[in-house]
């Protein structure tokens, strides 16, 4: 049965609309493995055995929207906390709010060459997931894998230091009077900050990715910190970095909590991202509140 009411506005970003009954099972399925991060349908029209069989699958009313509307949540994880999407950050992201940024051949998805690295594939690839990551990005490029994913074979693995994720829940942040918004016009003198300290990718356009904030001094860019990934309910906080010359004075930690402020005004969680070997930067984000969470030793894999 397919419903007549509406569907514009229906779903938020990174939600996936249900129109008809027939195709539920296929529908929560295809979007558990896109990481999306709900299911919704709206009811209307639709006879009561049909809402049943929604509630049985773990669809639940109430929604604001209105009282036809049905909504599964898969944001849960395994723990029970609600960071599932966290597994797969990239491929949120990319279905939801940073869709515009995206670069896709079927499920596959990753950001335009000039604005991020990641790539996001699905939590259980097939072989046709595997023929469009060959198709979109290349032989020799590397990206990473989820824990779950079965790599064909043929497809070499990339030695990695690894990386760590933390979640910011019991982070409020605090704004500060010394942060300034940069803006694309200042990308050229962010490109030598990030190359003097080496604090991960930034590309020519990864600043429209969200806000980023830094520190100056006698006109001079010393520090920075912004936004990057953004799966829906979550903001990550990246390009953390000071330069030499002014580390010690608590720069960095003072620009994470301004831009983690800034994410809390609008009703969303910071996360964060770190080498495994970084143990500098990993114990600063503890001391602030972030917590480390257990999400599976990330694999990085080559495009034969």
């Amino acid at each position: 049965m397919t419903t007549d009411a509406p569907t514009t506005d229906l779903t938020r970003p990174g939600e996936v609309l249900l129109t008809t009954t027939a195709d539920v099972g296929d529908v929560v399925d295809r979007a558990r493995n896109r990481y999306a991060a709900a299911v919704v349908a709206d009811t209307t029209g639709w006879a009561d055995g049909d809402r049943r069989r929604l509630e049985d699958l773990g669809f639940r009313g109430g929604d604001a929207r209105g009282e036809a509307v049905r909504t599964l949540d898969l944001t849960i994880a395994d723990d029970g906390t609600p960071t599932r999407l966290l597994d797969n950050p990239a491929l949120a992201s990319l279905n939801g709010e940073h869709a515009r940024f995206a670069e896709r051949r079927g499920e596959i998805a990753r950001y335009l060459p000039d604005v991020s690295v990641w790539t996001g594939i699905p939590e259980r690839p097939t072989a046709q997931d595997w023929e469009d990551v060959r198709l979109l990005l290349g032989s020799g490029a590397v990206f990473g894998v989820g824990a779950s994913a079965e790599v064909p074979e043929g497809w070499p693995a990339v030695e990695s230091a690894g990386g760590v994720q933390l979640t910011g829940e019991a982070i409020e942040g605090a704004a500060d009077p010394e942060a300034v918004e940069l803006t694309p016009d200042d990308v050229p003198e962010i490109l030598e900050l990030i190359a003097r300290t080496k604090p991960g990718p930034f590309l020519p356009r990864t600043i429209e990715l969200g806000r980023y904030v830094g520190i100056r001094r006698e006109g001079r860019l010393i520090a920075m910190a912004g936004e990057r990934l953004h799966p829906p309910g979550w903001t990550e906080i990246s390009a953390v970095c000071t330069d030499a010359e002014f580390r010690g004075q608590g720069l960095g930690r003072r620009l994470v909590l301004d831009v983690a402020y800034g994410i809390r005004q609008r009703g969303e969680t910071p996360l964060m991202h770190a080498a495994a070997g970084n143990t500098g930067a990993i114990g600063l984000y503890q001391y602030l509140g972030f917590r480390l969470r257990d999400r599976g030793a990330p694999r990085f894999v080559q495009v034969p």
